[in-house]
């Protein structure tokens, strides 16, 4: 299978890697690992899903949720229909969800839980063209329009047989110069605007991104930045490209545990939050002993001596 586009190289990854880890997430207190193949069932079955829904190819599917495994499988699962993932940051109000929904024309939006549900019916009346939606975790109620994660991966469980051809035809067909995301900016001028990215443009980065940081197969990476942000979902595609296991955060609090429990090989970060853990220790250390602040700073030098000569 030619990996040209985000589409094939998960597939190619699911047929290459089969057994090995792909996710951890957290649930009741304990780490979960899924393999690939795990991962493979829960994006085919969606993606059929979806397709049982009437989604056609080109169509816009809106994910609005935090960074969990979901969210990956589901734009995987947008993906492999043929269709193209909108992103929403799951702190947007339901003024800027409108927005973005009817701004790209999305018809399905893949929210989290009830909280966003609660947003998204919300501002409902202000968005004509949005015919479904479909709730991550948490939803019980009996709204025609609402479908859950799980009766979703259903409904594509028992469309297999009747739209599987289909599926393997929409998967094969996708060019790298198709549009393969619309990512909204943070909207500091005035309301978001969406960045149409291609396949193309993503396979491109993920060539440079791994010859520059030697990445290998089977290295464990904690993901705890919001998906709806390119750097993220950068960071979420080299799992796919390099065969990484992505360990998902509970969420931005939970992080400094996160990393304890999971010591992953690497993260990715922002500038932020380095500052804010440089800070923590800085202020720690100027409460300890003389001797612990000798100690530090010594330390720190030979960190930085090393850094520079590598």
């Amino acid at each position: 299978m030619v990996e040209d586009t985000l589409t094939r190289m998960f597939w190619s990854r699911v047929e290459k890697s089969g057994s090995l880890p792909a996710q951890m997430m957290k649930r009741g207190g304990r780490w979960q690992t899924l393999a690939w193949s795990e991962v493979g069932d829960a994006v085919r079955e969606a993606a059929l899903g979806l397709l049982a829904l009437g989604q056609q190819r080109g169509d816009t599917v809106a994910l609005l949720s935090a960074s969990r495994a979901e969210w990956v499988q589901g734009d995987k699962a947008i993906l492999s229909a043929g269709c193209v993932t909108v992103p929403i940051y799951a702190t947007y109000t339901p003024e800027l969800i409108a927005h973005i929904i009817n701004d790209a024309g999305a018809t399905t939006l893949i929210v989290e839980d009830p909280a966003q549900l609660e947003k998204v019916l919300e501002a409902k009346g202000k968005m004509a063209g949005l015919e479904r939606i479909v709730v991550i975790e948490g939803y019980e109620g009996q709204a025609p329009f609402v479908v859950t994660w799980d009766q979703l991966r259903r409904l594509g469980r028992d469309h297999a047989d009747r739209l599987k051809s289909e599926l393997a035809e929409r998967v094969a067909s996708v060019r790298p110069d198709d549009v393969a995301t619309i990512v909204y900016t943070s909207g500091t001028t005035g309301p978001p605007n969406g960045v149409v990215q291609t396949h193309a443009n993503h396979t491109a980065a993920l060539a440079a991104v791994a010859e520059v940081t030697q990445l290998r197969a089977g290295e464990v990476h904690l993901l705890f930045l919001p998906l709806a942000h390119s750097f993220a979902r950068l960071e979420a595609f080299m799992g796919v490209y390099v065969g990484l296991t992505t360990a998902f955060a509970e969420s931005l609090d939970t992080v400094a545990a996160d990393l304890r429990e999971v010591r992953p090989h690497f993260f990715c970060s922002v500038p932020r939050l380095f500052e804010k853990v440089y800070t923590k220790i800085l202020a720690g250390v100027e409460g300890g002993s003389p001797l612990k602040k000798r100690i530090f700073f010594w330390a720190l030098g030979v960190g930085r001596e090393v850094s520079r000569l590598r």
